[in-house]
């Protein structure tokens, strides 16, 4: 079997440069045929371009013979399969999680360190003694509560006399008096 793979890359990058754009349109139509990509006009066309022009039917061979034998590639097998991928997301994953909670717990970890650090420093008896006595010579004044009686006088409101806010009401032609309080 022959095949055209061993031309040499600038022979082809230069008919590629030559190939002016009708051709490159020609070429695309042609292909676009091959894989049923075309409307029924572009398929006449192609189709009367192969039935008159011997040019287009040497390169619709070409082209029928490469996508043949590109047909005929072995598909490389996978290496990993779906089974193998799926358990090493999920390893991966797990070993987040894992990881997350070792960097949380050491922090929690860390946190009760320097908490119970500082009740064992010296400066921290100063945090401890507001809730006990501050010597227990003094004698503390006796808590005193007032429950009839206020410890402070409280001045009464001033109270004004009911005749001054008193106006008349009236009321459906009947007038009675109305306080204002």
């Amino acid at each position: 079997m022959t095949s055209n793979f061993n031309v040499p890359k600038h022979s082809r990058q230069e008919a590629a440069r030559d190939m002016d754009s009708l051709q490159r349109d020609r070429f695309e139509l042609l292909s676009a045929y091959i894989d049923g990509e075309v409307t029924a006009a572009e398929r006449n066309q192609v189709q009367e371009w192969l039935a008159n022009d011997s040019d287009m039917k040497r390169l619709y061979a070409r082209l029928l013979k490469l996508r043949g034998e590109l047909q005929k590639l072995p598909v490389p097998a996978s290496e990993v399969t779906a089974a193998e991928t799926t358990h090493h997301v999920f390893a991966r994953i797990d070993r987040r999680r894992l990881r997350n909670a070792v960097v949380w717990g050491g922090a929690a970890m860390a946190a009760l360190f320097v908490s119970a650090l500082s009740g064992v420093l010296p400066g921290s008896q100063r945090a401890l003694n507001f809730a006990q006595y501050q010597d227990s010579q003094e004698v503390a004044e006796p808590l005193m509560i007032a429950v009839n009686r206020p410890v402070i006088e409280i001045p009464k409101a001033a109270v004004s006399s009911p005749e001054k806010f008193s106006q008349p009401l009236k009321i459906h032609g009947n007038t009675k008096k109305h306080d204002v309080n």
